[in-house]
Parts: structure tokens; C-alpha cells; sequence
């Protein structure tokens, strides 16, 4: 089954050792070769499976039961020919199961005959589907082609269509959430069609499948230099609009980057194709929210001439899977060495080959050498993964690492848990908090040294300059979107009333009064479009609220409890807004609308030294932020059952801090005021 501790002979990839060096800019990056998916693909395409049909019903997906500590995507391949392996996967370190997959025929229709089709039919699938779906995981199907001439019918005729509608109805035949279109063509200049035909395909396709499946995730593959030229058949700024996100394949660049010799499979510097570079070219034509970095779970081993680092190979290259690239440097290779390529930043064996009697099998009588990914060198790519704030990363493939599972426990490292807090700049007289209308945007507000508000924006890895939005302000400001473009902001002015001050798409409304008198700055939430719900702490020091319903303000109404801090307020879904804030006790205190009525108080416990913000970033789900005993901010998290106990975020801090979801996964952006140089703060932490 797949790639075990023996290479496999892989004959098209003996063709790639004789592939130019591109231009260094990246001039025409061209596919004349296939990659490992086609090739892989290629090499199973005659094998009898013997799989055995499915029977048991498939469940729908669990949302609610995705990891909530999972921060961005982890999007795995699952090929059809190692559907039995499931049992090695953590499903709970997956956000997307991709079944590789079906084939494509000319006219649009899918090969129903063969390895693929078996696989989709199969009880395996079934399982991987109900473990994943119980998991919170989405499963895509790939619709797979790797012929330039097939590829130009279907995008160019009205093949296209019958493409959409049967890959509509594989999704509904098995409650699927999505799909992944691998198309691989070389660029043949005979069909100058493609690149265009590539980009209407995916237009229409995620138009199509997002009206019949709203929730679904439509995504494309596409090759790790295509962002460095317009010229190929992946034009990635115009699809980066028309996609929910891009598959980038990372991997296989050593026979481009040095033909004819070893070297790293997927380097993260040095040679023209290389991690860093292929995703700062990515971010110049397609956001961030909309990149996947796909990195690979094998590597490659060659014969070679002397077994020296870079050598010259004697033969094109053999894939190897991780847990056999594990086998290879531990099988008592004669005259091993195992080394660290520093500018590559991959491991690396050589060892020799004897005719006969040889340890590891092979026989070969030849120098041997070896590249490959470990946990260390995919975690460095993980980091530029979360350094760029990526949608997230992918493997090629589920079940390389068999047997294994150090590859999974670094995905754990790297994409859960907290980052660490950062300053960001700035000089704030308030708490900040935050609004989001999009992912990966949150809108910061603050009061500035001239007691007016001010404005930056993080896209997740860097803050925007301040501007000043004007006005006098005596509080920390309160801030929501209730849709893309709009944000209603809300503080105390300087006759304690309450003040209003809105963001519609294209400008600033001017300040707004609202009245009332104000002991606190507000805080606002909103459950529906054109809605909001502010509340303050009045002069009894109990809780006061109004709302807009679109056409008006109400009145102010009073919520009781005696309140020590400002309100937080967080809405999950339609009717249900969450308020805290701290009571006498110095506890969390907390009161909810169900729709028709207010709950009673109830005291949440901790010992608060700053007032609370709040999100929510999944309907039922909510997180609490507030300075605990010695400053250090706490989180209190509700995974929609039950309370979790508080969880300590570090630091000294002395002001409120301000939370907010934007992004793709379950990340909550935290911003705080530091306590002694007033700069903004930020920290992502998982969602509960």
C-alpha cells in the first residue's frame, strides 16, 4: 500500500532530471512533467483494490464537535489507494478530508470503472467520511484530470457543465462538503485556452455549489511557482476571488531548482523555487484567508555518484514516504551519514549500496542519498504558515506517515494553543476592542491622547497606521459589524451621555448623541443585519440597555445587577445576546437573552481586576477575556455545554481587554494597552 520503506520506482520521474532551471524570476515556470499526485495517481490506476462495498449510512457533520483548538486549516489528501490506513489518522487534527478522488473524462462526466470509482463506492470511504463528519471535519471530493487535451474539452465546451452538475450530485450522494479540482495541465501551447478555461470553471463552479450547498468549501490545486507569472494555466489573481481556497503544491521543486542532482524536495530558502519565496509571490495576487501551503509527507532518494551533498544522480529520483525515508536511516545503511541541509532547512542521508548482502535490501551497488521532511523541517514551514496568517497547510499525503506519529504531534504544536503576545505600536489613553466584517480583518478603536477615537486595522499580521476618527470621549469605545462594510462604534462623551458614530461602506457618519448617564463605557452586540443592542452601567450601577431595530432607537430599560466594571455583550446567533461584566465579588457575572426573556444573573466565579470582553466565534459557543488576580489576563470558555475553568494568557495588564473572531478557523484576536508603555497589544488564542 503506498509508498513503504523501499522506494518505488517512479519511471516518469527519471524525465524530470532533464527539465531546464527556470529563470530566476520565475520567468515561465513550466509543467512538462507530471507531479507526485499524477504520477501516484498513474501508478495505482491498474491495481484491484478488493475493497468491500459500502453499507452503513453516512452522517452529516458534526460542527459543533471540531477541535476548538484548531486555528487554522489542515487540509488532507486521502487516496484511494490507502483508504484502509484510516485508523493511523487524528481526524481531530483535521479540518478537511480530501478523497483523492475521481476521475474526469473529455465530455465532463466522471470514469466510472477503476481503482478511483472502487474507492468512492467503498466501505473505507464511508468510515473516513462518518470518523470525519463525528469529528467536525469536512469531507471534499477531488475531481481529478491530468491530460492537457481532455482538460482544454472540458473547460472550453459545454463540458463544463455536465462537470458541475455530476460533481453537485456526487456531493449530495454522499453528504459531502465540497470539492477540490486538481487539473494539472503542462502548459502546452496548444491549447492557449486553458488558463482562462481553468478560471470560468472555477467562477462557475463555486457559484453553482455554493447556492446548492452553502456551507461548502470549493478549492483548487495549483502549482507552487504559478504565482510568480501571469503566463501558466493557474492564473491565481483571478481566481483568487472566485475561491474559497488554493491547494498550493510545495513540493517536488528539487528537479527544477537543480536538475540532474540530489536535493531538498520542498527548501524553505535558497535555488528559485522555495517555500518563502512561492508564498510571498502568493500574497502579491490572493489574500491570505485563501492560501494553503501543501507541504509533502515524503521525499526522494537517488542513486548517486559519490553520495556528497548536491550529488550528481545516476538515476531520476525515487519517491519515498516518510515512514520510509524513517526506515532508510535506521535499516544499518553501510557508511551512513545523516545530515541537516542549512539552506534548504530538510534533512538528508547518504549511505552505500553494496551488490550484495546489502542491510537496508536495495542491492544496488551504488552511493545512496536521501531528502526528505521531518517534524523539524515541516515545522519550520508550519511557522511561515502562521507567520504570513495563511488559511493554514495541507500533506500530500494521509497514510505516509503510517505507523508513525511525530508528523501529527507537530501540527498539534504549531497549530494549537496561544501565540505569543506581540506589541503592535501605538500610543492608547483607553482599553482598544474590536469589530470584524471579514476574514482575517479586525477594526481596533481606542481613545487617543486628544481623548478622540482612533482607528487601525490588523489583517493578521500587521496593524495598519491610527487615524483619528475625532470627537471627546471619556471611555473605552464599544464596537460591531453587523455585515461587510458597515461598523457602529459607541463611547461615553464628555456630558456622560452615550455617543454613536457609523462606518457604511464608504464613509464616517458624524458623532451622534444618544443620551442617557452613563457610570461606564458601553458595549454593543448585534444578532442580525441592521440590529444592535448597547448597554452601559447607569448611576444605580446596574445594567442599562436600548436597542435600534432597524428603524429606531428604544428607550432605555434597566437589567439590574450591580455592576464594577463595563458591560461586554456577544451575540452567537439570531435573538441570544451574552452580556458580563464583574460584580461586587470581583466574580464574572453573566446575563443572556433567549429571544423572549432575560435570564437571571448568574456569578461565573474568578477574581477580576479589569472588566470582561467576550466573542463568539461558532453559534452556542462563547469566550470570556478578562485581568485576573496579578494582571495576567484569564480566558473563560463555553464549548456549549458546559464552562471550562479559567485559563491563564500571561502578561500584566491594567486596562479591558478587547476580543474579536476574524478568522477563517476558530482564532480569537485579543488586544490589550500595555500597562507601561501604552502601546496596543495582540495575542491569538483557540475558541472553546
Amino acid at each position: 500500500m503506498g509508498l513503504l520503506r523501499r522506494a518505488i520506482p517512479l519511471v516518469l520521474l527519471a524525465t524530470l532530471a532533464l527539465a531546464p532551471v527556470p529563470a530566476k524570476a520565475h520567468a515561465a515556470p513550466f509543467h512538462a512533467v507530471p507531479g507526485l499526485h499524477a504520477i501516484e495517481d498513474a501508478r495505482h490506476a491498474s491495481h484491484r483494490l478488493n475493497l468491500a462495498p459500502a453499507t452503513a449510512t453516512i452522517i452529516p457533520r458534526q460542527v459543533n464537535n471540531s477541535n476548538p483548538l484548531l486555528r487554522r486549516e489542515i487540509f488532507g489528501f486521502a487516496p484511494y489507494w490507502l483508504l484502509s490506513d484510516n485508523a493511523d489518522w487524528n481526524f481531530n487534527l483535521l479540518s478537511t478530508v480530501a478523497y483523492f478522488g475521481l476521475n474526469v473524462n473529455a465530455d465532463g462526466t466522471f470514469v466510472t470503472a477503476g481503482p478511483g470509482w472502487d474507492g468512492w463506492n467503498s466501505a473505507d470511504l464511508t468510515t473516513i467520511i462518518n470518523k470525519a463528519h463525528s469529528a467536525g471535519d469536512r469531507v471534499v471530493l477531488v475531481i481529478k484530470d491530468f491530460d492537457d487535451a481532455s482538460i482544454n474539452n472540458i473547460v472550453t465546451t459545454s463540458a463544463m457543465q455536465n462537470l458541475i452538475n455530476g460533481t453537485m450530485n456526487a456531493i449530495a450522494a454522499k453528504s459531502l462538503d465540497g470539492v477540490n479540482v486538481d487539473f494539472e495541465g503542462s502548459g502546452d501551447p496548444r491549447f492557449p485556452d486553458i488558463q482562462l478555461g481553468i478560471t470560468n470553471l472555477m467562477t462557475a463552479m463555486s457559484a453553482q455549489v455554493h447556492s446548492r450547498f452553502p456551507n461548502s468549501e470549493v478549492s483548487i490545486d495549483t502549482y507552487a511557482g504559478s504565482a510568480s507569472w501571469d503566463g501558466g494555466i493557474f492564473k491565481i489573481g483571478d481566481l483568487a476571488p472566485v475561491v474559497d481556497a488554493m491547494f498550493v503544491m510545495n513540493y517536488d521543486s528539487v528537479f527544477s531548482n537543480m536538475p540532474g542532482q540530489a536535493g531538498p524536495n520542498s527548501p524553505m530558502n535558497g535555488w528559485t523555487y522555495n517555500d518563502t519565496t512561492d508564498v510571498a509571490q502568493y500574497l502579491t495576487k490572493a489574500p491570505a484567508s485563501k492560501i494553503i501551503l501543501g507541504v509533502p509527507y515524503y521525499g526522494y532518494v537517488w542513486s548517486t555518484r559519490d553520495g556528497s551533498p548536491y550529488s550528481v544522480t545516476t538515476n531520476g529520483g525515487q519517491a519515498i514516504s516518510y515512514t520510509g525515508a524513517i526506515g532508510n536511516i535506521t535499516c544499518g545503511g553501510v557508511a551512513q551519514t545523516i545530515g541537516w541541509d542549512a539552506l534548504g532547512q530538510s534533512p538528508w542521508a547518504a549511505w552505500w549500496s553494496p551488490p550484495a548482502n546489502d542491510p537496508c535490501g536495495d542491492n544496488l551497488g551504488s552511493p545512496r542519498e536521501m531528502y526528505f521532511d521531518n517534524a523539524t523541517s515541516l515545522g519550520f514551514k508550519y511557522d511561515l504558515v502562521n507567520s504570513s496568517n495563511l488559511r493554514g497547510t495541507g500533506m500530500w499525503t494521509l497514510g505516509y506517515d503510517a505507523g508513525r506519529t511525530e508528523l501529527w504531534n507537530e501540527l498539534a504544536v504549531k497549530f494549537t494553543g496561544a501565540t505569543p503576545w506581540s506589541s503592535l505600536g501605538g500610543t492608547l489613553t483607553s482599553g482598544p476592542d474590536a469589530s470584524s466584517w471579514g476574514p482575517n480583518r479586525a477594526d481596533v478603536f481606542a481613545r487617543d491622547a486628544n481623548n478622540g477615537l482612533e482607528q487601525a486595522v490588523w489583517n493578521g499580521t500587521v496593524l495598519s497606521s491610527w487615524v483619528s476618527l475625532g470627537g471627546g470621549i471619556t471611555s473605552d469605545p464599544g464596537a460591531v459589524s453587523w455585515g461587510p462594510n458597515r461598523i457602529d462604534i459607541f463611547a461615553r462623551g464628555q456630558d456622560n451621555g452615550m455617543w454613536h458614530l457609523a462606518w457604511n461602506g464608504y464613509s464616517w457618519s458624524g458623532w451622534y448623541p444618544l443620551g442617557g448617564v452613563l457610570t461606564s463605557g458601553p458595549d454593543v452586540a448585534s444578532w442580525g443585519a441592521n440590529r444592535l443592542d448597547v448597554f452601559a452601567r447607569g448611576q444605580n450601577n446596574g445594567l442599562w440597555h436600548m436597542s435600534w431595530n432597524g428603524s429606531a432607537w428604544s428607550g432605555w430599560d434597566s437589567l439590574g445587577g450591580v455592576l464594577t466594571s463595563e458591560p461586554t455583550a456577544v451575540s452567537w446567533g439570531p435573538n441570544r445576546i451574552d452580556v458580563f461584566a464583574r460584580g461586587q465579588d470581583n466574580g464574572l457575572w453573566h446575563l443572556a437573552w433567549n429571544g423572549s426573556a432575560w435570564s437571571s444573573w448568574q456569578g461565573l466565579g474568578g477574581t477580576l481586576t479589569s472588566g470582561p470582553d467576550a466573542a463568539s466565534c461558532t453559534a452556542g459557543h462563547l469566550d470570556v477575556f478578562a485581568a485576573g488576580a496579578g494582571g495576567a489576563l484569564m480566558q473563560l470558555g463555553f464549548t456549549g455545554t458546559a464552562w471550562t475553568s479559567w485559563r491563564n494568557l500571561g502578561n500584566q495588564w491594567t486596562a479591558d481587554p478587547g476580543v474579536v473572531c476574524s478568522r477563517v478557523f476558530n482564532g480569537i484576536d485579543v488586544f490589550e494597552r500595555g500597562p507601561t508603555d501604552n502601546a496596543l497589544w495582540h495575542i491569538e488564542v483557540p475558541a472553546s
